[in-house]
C-alpha cells in the first residue's frame, strides 16, 4: 500500500516544481521566435537582454498590472519579437474589455504593421504583398489575440453568473424548505393549543365547580390545586405556542445599522464605494424596522449589481430623509463598456417590497451613468 501511494505524491512534487520551470522556460523561448537571430542587430540584442526579466515580471504579475505586458510587448515589436504583444493582448483582454484595450491592439498591430511593411520593402516585394503581410500581421498580432481573450472573458463571466445562479436556486429552496418547516409547526402547536387548552380550560373549569359545591376541606383544596396546576398548564402552553411562531424571527434581518458595515465589506474587496449618510441617531432610532430593512436590501442589491456589471467603476451611495419627506436612498456608478446586463429579476422583488410599503424604485441608465433611487415615506417605529 505504501509503495503503491508514494508515486502519485512524487508526481505532485515534479508538477508542483517542474510546472513553473517549464512555464519560464516556454515564456524565455516564445520571447525570442519571430526573427532569425543571425537577423537581429546589437541594440535589437540589447533591447532583447533589457525587456527580458521585465517580461518575465510582468507575466507574473499581470493580474495585478494586465497593462503593462501588451506595452512592453510593444517594445519586443521594435526588436522583431511579437509573441509577446501576442500573449499579453490575449492576458489584458481576458480581464479587461472597452475602448482602452482596442486602443492597445491597434497600437500594436500598427507597430507590427510598420515594422513588417518596412522589412518587405527592403526585401523587395511588390505593394500587394506588403499590403497582403501587414494585413496578415494586423489580424494575428492585433484582432486574433483580442477577440480570443473577450470570447474567454464572456465565457468565465457566463460562467460565474450560472454559478451565483446555481447558490441563489439552492438557498431559495432551503429557505422554502425551512419556512415549510416552520409553517408546520406552527400548525401543530395551534393545534395542540386548541385541543390541550380545550382540556385544560374544561379542567379548570370542573375543578372551580367542585371547589363551590364541595363542602369538604380537603376537596376544596384539591380541587383548587388543580384548578392552579392547570391554568399553569395552559399558561405554558401559550409560551411554548408563542416560541414556535417566533423561531424562524429571532435572527432579525438587516436593516439601517448594517447598511456601513455592506460599504465597508465592498471597500476591502478593492472597490471605490463613497457613502454619505445624512440621517441622524435619533432618526434611525424612529424609522420603522421594516423602511430600515428595505433599505438594507437595496443598498445591497446596488452594490452587487455595480460590481458584476460595472467592475472596478466608483460607487455612490446617498442616504437622505427628514419627518414628512420621508426617505431617500440614491446609488449610482459609471456604466463599464462592454459590460454586461443582468436580467433584472433582483431589482423587480425589490420594487415590489417598496410598493407593499408605499414607495417607488426607479433605475434607469442615462448619460453614461446607471442610476437607482428609493423613495419610501416617513413610517415611525
Amino acid at each position: 500500500m505504501e509503495a503503491s501511494a508514494r508515486p502519485p505524491r512524487d508526481t505532485a512534487a515534479v508538477l508542483r516544481w517542474g510546472a513553473p520551470l517549464i512555464y519560464l522556460a516556454a515564456i524565455g523561448l516564445l520571447y525570442i521566435n519571430n526573427s532569425p537571430a543571425i537577423t537581429f542587430l546589437s541594440w535589437q540584442w540589447v533591447l532583447q537582454l533589457v525587456l527580458l526579466p521585465l517580461v518575465i515580471a510582468a507575466i507574473v504579475l499581470r493580474v495585478r498590472f494586465p497593462h503593462a505586458l501588451p506595452l512592453l510587448g510593444i517594445a519586443a515589436i521594435a526588436a522583431g519579437t511579437f509573441s509577446v504583444f501576442i500573449v499579453g493582448m490575449m492576458s489584458l483582454a481576458v480581464r479587461r474589455g472597452g475602448a482602452r484595450t482596442w486602443l492597445m491592439a491597434a497600437a500594436g498591430s500598427a507597430a507590427a504593421a510598420i515594422l513588417i511593411s518596412q522589412r518587405d520593402a527592403d526585401l523587395g516585394y511588390t505593394p500587394g504583398e506588403i499590403v497582403f503581410g501587414v494585413a496578415m500581421v494586423v489580424v494575428i498580432v492585433g484582432l486574433a489575440p483580442t477577440l480570443v481573450g473577450g470570447y474567454m472573458r464572456a465565457h468565465r463571466r457566463l460562467a460565474a453568473s450560472v454559478a451565483e445562479r446555481a447558490v441563489r436556486a439552492e438557498f431559495e429552496r432551503e429557505l422554502a424548505a425551512r419556512q415549510a418547516v416552520h409553517t408546520e409547526r406552527e400548525r401543530i402547536a395551534r393545534e395542540m393549543h386548541d385541543s390541550l387548552g380545550h382540556v385544560l380550560a374544561l379542567v379548570t373549569m370542573q375543578a372551580g365547580a367542585l371547589e363551590v359545591r364541595s363542602t369538604d376541606p380537603d376537596t376544596v383544596a384539591a380541587a383548587e390545586q388543580i384548578r392552579a396546576s392547570a391554568r399553569t398548564g395552559l399558561a405554558d402552553l401559550r409560551a411554548v405556542v408563542r416560541a414556535l411562531g417566533e423561531d424562524a424571527r429571532r435572527d432579525p434581518a438587516p436593516d439601517l445599522a448594517a447598511v456601513p458595515r455592506l460599504v465597508e465589506a465592498s471597500r476591502a474587496a478593492g472597490a471605490t464605494v463613497g457613502f454619505r449618510d445624512e440621517l441622524s441617531a435619533s432618526d434611525r432610532t424612529e424609522l420603522s424596522p421594516a423602511i430600515g430593512r428595505v433599505l438594507y436590501q437595496v443598498t445591497q442589491e446596488a452594490l452587487t449589481n455595480a460590481h458584476r456589471h460595472a467592475p472596478g467603476a466608483p460607487v455612490d451611495i446617498v442616504l437622505t430623509g427628514a419627518p414628512g419627506e420621508g426617505v431617500r436612498l440614491e446609488v449610482g456608478n459609471p456604466l463599464a463598456p462592454g459590460g454586461d446586463r443582468g436580467a433584472g429579476t433582483g431589482l423587480a422583488a425589490l420594487r415590489g417590497r417598496v410598493e407593499v410599503l408605499g414607495g417607488r424604485l426607479d433605475a434607469h441608465a442615462a448619460q453614461g451613468r446607471y442610476e437607482l433611487s428609493v423613495h419610501l415615506p416617513w413610517e415611525a417605529a
